[in-house]
């Protein structure tokens, strides 16, 4: 299966009519073609967040690509601002304990071009863990990113479904583990940065979306 995520970045001259009206030509125009579709408000409290989430699966690549120009087309309203756009694939995992899920949120990482890749592959498996000790983390899942466009040269992509929004801005941001092991990867205080730049955004979903 191939995803596609976009965080699409209003001017700021744009209201909360205009995020509405783009959310809805974008779910008519890719409802037909696309296996799953969400597109929906940002929630506060992102990092480079955005306004808009549009988050889509296909059963393959050649299906993105055929849909890819109508896409385009409406992302070039005068509007919009920016966007930060992945391309991917990969594996969901699940949960280790049932939810029903309610928020959806996703982190583009850019990783330095200069990293280690055993550093690399090490940041990787950590953050595939988190899981196994912030159990409030649902399915999720970590990529590595095919195709990327926009603030930076995105290389990651690191998703994950929670009952509420406690669960993240709780027990996943203030987790001993996140702070032992993860928090190292993002600041140069902390230990051996390689994260250069990041998308932290997140959305109400009605169910299951990874």
């Amino acid at each position: 299966m191939f995803k596609v995520t976009k965080l699409i970045h209003f001017v700021a001259e744009s209201d909360d009519s205009a995020a509405a009206s783009l959310a809805g030509r974008l779910r008519d125009v890719a409802t037909p073609r696309a296996r799953r579709v969400l597109v929906a408000p940002t929630l506060p409290g992102g990092i480079n967040g955005g306004d808009v989430i549009a988050h889509l699966h296909f059963d393959g690549e050649s299906d993105w690509r055929a849909l890819e120009p109508d896409i385009a087309a409406l992302l070039s309203a005068p509007e919009i601002g920016d966007v930060d756009s992945v391309g991917y694939t990969g594996v969901p995992t699940p949960g280790p304990r049932a939810l029903e899920p309610a928020v959806y949120r996703t982190l583009l990482v850019s990783v330095g071009s200069s990293a280690d890749p055993a550093v690399v592959q090490q940041f990787e498996s950590e953050t595939r863990a988190m899981p196994d000790y912030i159990r409030t983390i649902g399915t999720s899942q970590l990529s590595r990113v095919h195709e990327s466009a926009g603030s930076a040269r995105w290389t990651h992509v690191w998703e994950q479904e929670y009952a509420d929004l406690d669960g993240l801005s709780g027990p996943y941001m203030t987790h001993p583990y996140h702070w032992a092991h993860i928090d190292r990867w993002f600041d140069p205080e902390r230990g051996p940065r390689i994260v250069t730049r990041l998308c932290h955004s997140f959305c109400a979903i009605d169910g299951a979306i990874i």
